[in-house]
């Protein structure tokens, strides 16, 4: 695993987040935005699969996830940033962060169909 591609794919969604914010959430940005996020998690599966081989803890926050996350939510998809919390719940990254992520989704769930 290059972890120079993980770490660059980091910044670039950072970046991106960046420029969606600063360009009112444009569809084609968020289209990027979200291909980064499915290629950083793709690369940090990688990366968290070769540190547990070698005995290593976890990393405390993974933006692949948390910016996908966030980009559901804008969109008004939050069953679907629900999935995304529970997947990164999985590989025991701050739960913390995405069990409260769960309790807001859900608050908007509920108000989304009264």
């Amino acid at each position: 695993m290059k972890f120079a591609e993980y770490f660059e794919n980091l910044d670039a969604i950072e970046n991106k987040w960046r420029e969606l914010k600063n360009n009112d959430f444009s569809q084609k940005l968020r289209d990027e935005l979200w291909g980064l996020c499915m290629k950083g998690k793709t690369l940090f599966w990688k990366m968290a699969e070769d540190d547990m081989r070698k005995g290593y803890g976890m990393v405390s926050t993974v933006p692949a996830y948390q910016r996908a996350i966030m980009l559901l939510e804008h969109e008004g998809r939050f069953e679907q940033a629900v999935e995304e919390c529970r997947d990164a719940q999985k590989w025991k990254i701050n739960t913390d962060w995405y069990e409260k992520r769960i309790e807001k989704l859900q608050k908007l769930i509920q108000k989304k169909a009264s």
